[in-house]
């Protein structure tokens, strides 16, 4: 019976996942590179906008969206044929993005409009536009298709967007500049990487109260481990990855990674954490068992993955 358990665990490991894939934005040559997560290989790099950034895979994993801030646009990549099929011209200086659970909806941030556009996948069009805090930087979809969340950098704010609407019906502030946000459904939670005071703010969207934790210098995007109940921090200037317990609220161990480390996704394994370090140009591969790097991976120059960039 152990052997059989053994078996079906391995395979649910190995097998399950083994079509996934991470998608690297290279902001330092204009590409996203294709990386096989059970190889760890970088199997293809495709050309995409000027100086690329935030990127999001669809939930079916047969899209990849990229933000490129400077060349005011967005890549549209078909995973299949591992082709840039369509570039939307948006704004002035799109960065985050994210999608619906449904598919039908690309969010993408735009920096220098303070507003949050609205693209129609299938049309591959601009539907909408609204208008947002200073400087949006991070934004999350809440699975139930309801709300939109939005990180305001300059004016230290989170907004939340009404989807049914597409209004705002909610401010909060939290730390100094916040940018990369991620929301966690099992603990009705929101958490805010606020780069300039160092730390994550906590929210608890029932009560609104706001929990801040101490971290390392810059952190810029979260990840959450729902086994362990942790949640994973990049901290740009300090080269690492802060580790939080959501039992303690507070950081109870530091990873060194790659320097200034920015992106970073959990593989549906729930085993390895990627980590996109933008100034040395590679992927660390971190087994969340023992929070150690146990590979790297070199990508195009000045990696970023800002976003959800793992397929599931």
């Amino acid at each position: 019976m152990h052997y059989l358990v053994f078996f079906l665990l391995s395979y649910w490991v190995n097998g399950a996942y083994a079509e996934s894939y991470a998608y690297i934005t290279n902001q330092g040559d204009n590409s996203l590179s294709v990386i096989n997560t059970k190889t760890n290989n970088v199997i293809q790099t495709i050309t995409v906008g000027y100086r690329p950034a935030g990127v999001v895979v669809s939930n079916d994993g047969e899209r990849v969206y990229v933000s490129n801030p400077e060349s005011k646009d967005i890549s549209v990549i078909d995973t299949k044929k591992l082709q840039n099929i369509k570039t939307i011209k948006i704004g002035s200086g799109p960065l985050a993005i994210a999608i619906s659970p449904d598919n039908q909806s690309v969010y993408v941030a735009d920096w220098y409009e303070d507003s949050v556009f609205i693209i129609d996948t299938a049309s591959l069009s601009i539907r909408d536009k609204i208008k947002v805090g200073k400087s949006p930087s991070g934004l999350v979809a809440n699975p139930n298709n309801k709300f939109l969340y939005v990180a305001n950098r300059d004016e230290n704010t989170i907004m939340t967007i009404s989807l049914a609407e597409n209004k705002i019906i909610d401010t909060m502030n939290v730390g100094t500049a916040p940018f990369g946000l991620a929301l966690n459904l099992e603990r009705n939670e929101l958490y805010s990487a606020n780069v300039r005071s160092n730390n994550v703010s906590v929210i608890n969207l029932k009560t609104k109260e706001i929990t801040n934790i101490a971290v390392g210098s810059f952190p810029y995007a979260i990840e959450i481990d729902n086994i362990g109940n942790r949640l994973f921090v990049t901290n740009q200037r300090s080269n690492s990855i802060s580790v939080i317990s959501l039992n303690e609220m507070k950081t109870i161990e530091t990873i060194q990674v790659g320097e200034y480390p920015e992106g970073i996704d959990l593989h549906p394994n729930q085993i390895h954490l990627y980590v996109a370090n933008w100034f040395d140009n590679i992927v660390s591969v971190i087994d969340i068992s023992t929070l150690r790097v146990i590979k790297e991976i070199e990508v195009g120059e000045g990696c970023r993955a800002y976003g959800e960039f793992i397929s599931h």
